[in-house]
């Protein structure tokens, strides 16, 4: 393997000694400069592997250089560092935002410094050839989104290795691809550390979907949210960061809270209730998830993408955990009374997990969609009283509409939320359109699939 060039330029002569020493003795080559206009001259003639950049030099400072070295195309893609002589929250940021790939305040601890150059440069390799994506991770791929998205991927002859500990997901979801040899199942927590870091070595890209399902399961496992769904965040997003290999992040509508900005902007401001109400601890996990996520894009430049999903629901979709349409289904089905929490006045918008999956892989691949917080639904609104009334006229049910207090299956304390609309003016401009299929037809979908598989019924 070739060893690439750094290139480094500070107007400290001492300073530029000391690291050239440094990175020589980690077996780089180094070409040092204190001067920004011989060193693009140099970085012309024969572009480096990677560029250490001061910020302040005088005649010619570090952003202009950086401009020079993004405006000219045999160093457009080389990674840079940009360094500062002390932190600052706002620099940072102009920095990388400017284009540079990393931002280091001098003086810095030697052996973060050399981890932090390798890791800039791994990724470096890994996107120079995009095609290369053959072996995908899917966290939670035995779950109902996750197994549609392992269908989708088999279907275009990529390599699937799930990671999955069946707490929620079914075997029942992959039972039809079980057989593919290009399909790889892994009975393991995204918590467990050494079988994480094993799989992420091996993939190209990440789907990290593994995460709490369920209103009812969050409400009865508080703790259990919030330190599996952190904790496997924050490891999924340090194997991926070293390896330089994107992950396209699920997220959800919960982090809204009680937002009553209708329609929910990726801009909005959030509010999540009290600690004191078990429901708020999903939504916190999965916000914390997202800056975590946004973090390794802005300060460690790893490729990735944060999607918040709006009720996605579709055949295959268990109501054991509080999933509405699959338990209306079932007790208009078998002619019990379909329940209704609440007044039934509050709304939703429901998208189909087909056109989920679709617009999740070709956010994989698009590079503008990195460092983004994207909403994903429909914004079609539905009652959740209407949903009942149509959900029994497909079925032509006699089955009596009930209504409920929440108490009677989330106990006491439970908040819900009356309206959940998403905007969607982000995705139509990053992707240039928005999920299409209507409620009708996914209703219809649901309906002939528990037709045709009525022991599913017993599940829901």
């Amino acid at each position: 393997m070739e060893i690439p060039t750094i290139l480094i330029v500070d107007d400290e002569p001492d300073l530029l000694k000391l690291v050239t020493a440094r990175l020589e003795g980690s077996g780089f080559k180094v070409r040092a400069f204190t001067s920004g206009q011989e060193a693009l001259h140099c970085a012309f003639e024969d572009a480096p592997g990677l560029v250490i950049l001061d910020i302040l030099m005088p005649g010619m400072d570090g952003y202009e250089v950086l401009q020079k070295l993004r405006s000219n195309k045999n160093t457009v893609d080389v990674p840079i560092i940009m360094l500062s002589a002390k932190f600052s929250q706002e620099e940072k940021t102009r920095a990388l935002d400017s284009g540079a790939d990393d931002y280091i305040t001098k003086p810095y601890e030697p052996k973060e410094f050399i981890s932090r150059i390798n890791a800039l440069l791994r990724r470096s390799d890994r996107q120079k050839d995009v095609k290369s994506v053959k072996n995908v991770l899917i966290t939670g791929g035995a779950g109902f989104i996750g197994s549609h998205l392992t269908r989708a991927l088999l279907a275009k002859n990529y390599n699937v290795f799930i990671l999955d500990d069946f707490s929620t997901g079914r075997e029942e979801n992959i039972q039809d691809v079980k057989d593919n040899p290009n399909l790889h199942l892994i009975r393991g927590s995204i918590t467990d550390e050494a079988i994480l870091s094993k799989l992420v070595e091996q993939c190209d890209l990440i789907y990290h979907l593994a995460a709490t399902v369920g209103v009812k399961n969050v409400v009865e496992k508080p703790l259990d949210t919030i330190i599996y769904d952190t904790l496997g965040t924050v490891l999924v997003l340090k194997y991926a960061s070293g390896k330089g290999i994107k992950v396209v992040m699920t997220s959800t509508s919960e982090v809204y809270g009680k937002s009553v900005a209708i329609p929910f902007s990726e801009s909005t401001d959030l509010i999540i209730g009290p600690p004191d109400i078990n429901r708020w601890s999903y939504a916190c996990s999965k916000l914390l998830d997202e800056f975590l996520t946004v973090s390794y894009y802005r300060e460690r430049g790893l490729p990735a993408v944060v999607v918040r999903l709006f009720n996605v629901v579709g055949p295959g979709q268990m109501g054991r955990y509080g999933m509405v349409i699959p338990r209306f289904f079932k007790n208009a089905l078998t002619g019990k009374p379909i329940v209704v929490y609440g007044d039934g006045e509050q709304v939703r918008c429901f998208t189909d997990v087909d056109d989920v999956v679709e617009i999740l892989m070709e956010l994989s691949g698009l590079e503008k969609a990195n460092g983004e917080v994207i909403n994903l639904g429909s914004d079609r609104e539905i009652s959740i009283k209407d949903l009942a009334l149509k959900i029994k006229e497909i079925t032509k049910s006699a089955s009596p509409i009930v209504f409920e207090p929440y108490s009677n299956y989330y106990g006491h304390n439970f908040q819900d939320i009356r309206k959940r609309v998403p905007n969607l003016t982000k995705l139509k401009k990053i992707l240039g359109r928005t999920p299409q299929t209507g409620l009708d037809v996914i209703l219809e979908k649901v309906k002939d699939y528990f037709v045709s598989h009525p022991q599913e019924l017993e599940d829901v």
